[in-house]
């Protein structure tokens, strides 16, 4: 199974309406019977939302390239990186698994594309369906009013009737999608990866290799890879881990941690450690706030490299050695 977004046109019109006409979905949404004309005009009015940034609005194809619903992203605040997630399918589409691969499509415009951190998801009390589909979706956070009681609120005035309140947080969703994969075939293909993090092309040869290279996933994605070797029985060294650019600073570097820690624990380690230029800024504060502490000093370690490199305005000379306890 597989659906693609794409943005509204005026060539789905008829479609968009002939699914929203059938009773089953025009109850569920509380639409009035309305004509094609009022399709056309909807469509327009989503088009002119979306270049104000207001809405992300995409129409659903399945894997024939058919119309079987819609979803959008509304109501989007940069401030507090938050939005509401709108969706319907039409009636014969129901109950064969695409309102979750719309609602994964939608919700990665949302947390990668658009840097929210939360998406709010809610239901009137009486839309019995549609409570029920989203409390199937495991990456969702159930009846979370007394969390967000001024969004509950707006939102049942918005409606005028009394309504449920879920969330969707990127760290939930991210962490349920992220998986590490161990790379056994030729590495080749994943040099141009650790080169993010270790710009030295002959160094990072000599050790690529080594130990057990995984490949990030977050869902389809290929996102980054991550390589460690064993240093002694008790100790695992994150030699390399790097992220690509647009999938940065949202969340991955912290769950895929967790997924190593996890990992080697189980196999017996009891510490891990992994070290990062003096001039890497972000990742001295990242290793830290990930309960890492400042182990040793490795002097001149980068002076080695072929070409200096600069970081924050800073060469990078000396390695600093963090660890932490697993």
């Amino acid at each position: 199974m597989a659906i693609t977004l794409v943005k509204h046109n005026l060539k789905y019109a008829e479609a968009i309406h002939a699914l929203s006409s059938m009773p089953q979905v025009r109850d569920a949404l509380g639409l009035p019977i309305g004509k094609v004309e009022d399709t056309i005009n909807f469509i327009k009015r989503e088009c002119v939302d979306e270049e104000a940034g207001k809405t992300v609005p995409r129409v659903v194809l399945n894997e024939e390239g058919q119309v079987i619903g819609v979803t959008s992203l509304m109501f989007i605040d940069h401030q507090t990186k938050s939005c509401h997630i709108g969706s319907w399918l039409g009636y014969e589409f129901w109950g064969k698994g695409y309102n979750m691969e719309a609602k994964i499509s939608i919700l990665k415009i949302a947390f990668f594309e658009l840097g929210l951190e939360r998406v709010f998801a809610g239901a009137r009390e009486v839309n019995i369906r549609s409570k029920k589909a989203q409390e199937k979706l495991p990456f969702i956070r159930l009846y979370v009013e007394r969390d967000y009681p001024q969004v509950h609120k707006w939102l049942e005035v918005k409606e005028k009737q009394p309504c449920v309140l879920n969330v969707f947080e990127r760290e939930d969703f991210i962490r349920s999608h992220t998986i590490l994969e161990e790379i056994t075939s030729e590495r080749e293909y994943y040099l141009p990866y650790l080169l993010l993090a270790d710009e030295d092309e002959e160094i990072v040869r000599n050790y690529m290799n080594d130990g057990e290279l995984y490949a990030i996933h977050c869902g389809e994605d290929l996102v980054g890879v991550a390589l460690l070797i064993e240093q002694s029985e008790a100790t695992i060294e994150l030699k390399n881990m790097a992220v690509v650019s647009e999938f940065q600073g949202k969340g991955i570097g912290k769950i895929v941690l967790q997924i190593i820690y996890d990992k080697y624990r189980a196999k017996g380690y009891t510490q891990i450690i992994v070290g990062t230029a003096n001039s890497s800024i972000e990742n001295i504060a990242f290793y830290q706030k990930a309960g890492f502490r400042m182990d040793k000093i490795k002097k001149d370690f980068f002076s080695n490299y072929s070409e200096p490199i600069y970081e924050n305005g800073i060469r990078a000379i000396d390695m600093i050695v963090f660890s932490k306890n697993l």
